[in-house]
């Protein structure tokens, strides 16, 4: 367990050394988001220096670090950037097998969405080849029920949701339109899909495997993330193309008021399953102006427990008053 520290604090160092040349590179000035994603790993290798003390009474203290080779092609430095933002991610679920400690725990899921996001706004910029060639340029015509539906997410009961069958292309998409439709209300009969791609990660590891599907409207663009061996959702994701605005940003009170709401409308009688993780909160701001709060719930079992290795996240904008994402752990 003390060797997986080491290497996952190596590749975040890494990560941050590979960063540093796209960011001092005129190629690269202009992508703004890999600044927050630097910020944002130096804060992880942080947490992860002080889990190691928290775990084993001991410093963490690295010596040597790999080197890294910088391309002249964009793709392949991308590409490099993406693998090891992947090879982390795999190590952090490795250390969650081996954790049994639910601060420890806790902290991991943190940090496993954290690096998620970062692959996903890497793959927003650059997708892979293999996802270009599985463009997918039909209309859409939608027809699904308006009925709330939790098992989209399933919170509930995952051996209910073995999916014996390989997932296909069709199914994701499918699938993927439906829970925007559910979750965020958006109709494409009424706009049109004008962009799509779905892209595989983990294809050779049949436990962590999953499908993105990425999907552009003109005003909106959506992620959905969906395991292959369950066929569950466990993340999903919208964003305006333009700012709307309101007069002000609300409050963190009155973003916990509306995401309350909009889960119970969502999730009905399940909502009260549901309990806020009040010593939670992640704050993304902009020239001092507060964008977001994502806010942390835990499920309660069947006898009302609070079950803390289960539950999500959920992000709302506080200018838009949009609810940005959700993404399950």
């Amino acid at each position: 367990m003390k060797n997986i520290f080491f290497t996952l604090v190596q590749k975040c160092i890494c990560l941050d050394f590979l960063i540093n040349a796209f960011i001092n590179s005129n190629n690269y000035k202009s992508l703004n988001f890999l600044t927050s994603i630097k910020s944002e790993n130096l804060r992880n290798i942080k947490f992860l220096c002080y889990l190691y003390e928290y775990s084993f009474d001991d410093n963490l203290i690295i010596d040597t670090i790999d080197s890294l080779k910088i391309s002249k092609c964009l793709e392949e430095n991308f590409e490099e950037l993406l693998q090891i933002n992947l090879s982390i991610l795999s190590d952090l679920n490795s250390l969650k097998k081996l954790t049994s400690d639910t601060y420890s725990l806790n902290l991991l899921n943190a940090l496993s969405y954290s690096y998620f996001n970062f692959i996903s706004s890497i793959q927003y910029f650059s997708p892979s080849s293999s996802s270009r060639n599985l463009m997918y340029s039909e209309d859409t015509i939608l027809k699904t029920s308006s009925k709330n539906n939790i098992r989209f997410f399933n919170f509930i009961d995952d051996s209910t949701f073995e999916h014996t069958i390989p997932l296909d292309f069709d199914f994701v998409r499918q699938r993927s339109i439906e829970s925007i439709n559910i979750f965020f209300n958006f109709d494409f009969n009424d706009n049109p899909i004008i962009d799509e791609y779905f892209e595989i990660f983990f294809d050779n590891n049949d436990k962590y495997k999953f499908y993105q599907y990425f999907i552009k409207t003109q005003n909106k663009i959506f992620k959905v993330r969906i395991l292959d061996n369950t066929a569950k959702i466990f993340y999903i994701y919208q964003s305006l193309l333009y700012d709307i605005k309101s007069s002000a940003p609300i409050s963190k009170e009155e973003s916990k008021t509306l995401i309350n709401k909009y889960l119970e409308e969502k999730f009905q009688l399940e909502f009260y399953n549901f309990t806020l993780d009040k010593d939670y909160i992640n704050t993304t701001t902009y020239n001092g102006t507060t964008e977001s709060y994502t806010f942390k719930y835990n499920y309660k079992d069947n006898v009302g427990k609070v079950n803390f290795n289960k539950g999500f996240y959920i992000t709302i904008n506080t200018l838009n008053l949009n609810i940005e994402e959700i993404s399950l752990f």
